[in-house]
């Protein structure tokens, strides 16, 4: 078998074209309906669509997006050609960052397990370290829609139970990285300095051991480029 000889920027373009490829034949095939291609040149848009220029909200990159909307949702997301760290480069996770705002599921109230809302409801709140019998399952059928602030409520009371009864620690939170730094503050603040908990992790952790170990392999360091080009002087 012939080995085919690739250096950094050819594997980078290489990547670049599969993935919009892949994004493209997905959206223009209707498996996404929310979400639709954008167009190339964004002139040729609709009177009703408006243009911003944003960054992505994931990784540390910060690459360059124009998003699309119309009617109040967005439509179209498309790596921005002109900005400095990507120049029209961006991988799938960034390009369908919108499709999870319009996940039926993610729309109106929160669900809750009806055995765990009927439990709630009993005197005094039953027992507050019920444990649904449709652990496991995510069924529909097992669910009810339930106001936020009702649900909110219900959460609260348990968090205090347990807090109480196993003290702070036995409360964990598992948090995101593309929380905002204010969002960060507030989480910790809760965790550590009102329940006393030291029990706090993020995906961020879990996301980055491959990049981190990559980073290192590649370029001797664990921070990541801030262009392209950091890439191409390597």
């Amino acid at each position: 078998m012939k080995r085919i000889k690739m250096n950094r920027r050819d594997f980078i373009k290489g990547s670049a074209f599969i993935t919009s490829a892949v994004t493209g034949v997905s959206l223009l095939t209707k498996d996404n309906p929310e979400l639709e291609a954008a167009p190339i040149v964004s002139e040729t848009a609709s009177a009703t669509r408006t243009t911003a220029l944003a960054q992505c909200p994931y990784c540390g990159v910060g690459c360059g997006t124009i998003i699309q909307s119309e009617n109040g949702k967005i439509v179209s997301m498309r790596p921005d050609k002109d900005h400095p760290t990507n120049y029209g480069l961006q991988c799938i996770k960034g390009l369908t960052a919108a499709e999870p705002m319009y996940v039926d599921r993610m729309e109106g109230d929160p669900y809750v397990r009806k055995d765990v809302w009927a439990e709630w409801n009993k005197r005094n709140h039953g027992d507050l370290e019920f444990i649904s019998k449709t652990k496991g399952s995510f069924d529909d059928k097992y669910f009810i829609r339930v106001p936020y602030e009702q649900a909110s409520k219900m959460v609260a009371h348990k968090v205090v139970h347990f807090a109480k009864k196993y003290t702070g620690n036995s409360i964990a939170l598992y948090g995101s990285g593309q929380l905002t730094t204010e969002g960060q503050y507030l989480e910790n603040q809760l965790m550590k300095g009102v329940l006393g908990s030291n029990t706090i992790e993020a995906n961020a952790r879990m996301c980055m051991t491959s990049a981190v170990t990559g980073y290192f392999a590649t370029l001797g360091s664990d921070t990541p480029p801030l262009a392209y080009e950091d890439i191409e002087l390597c």
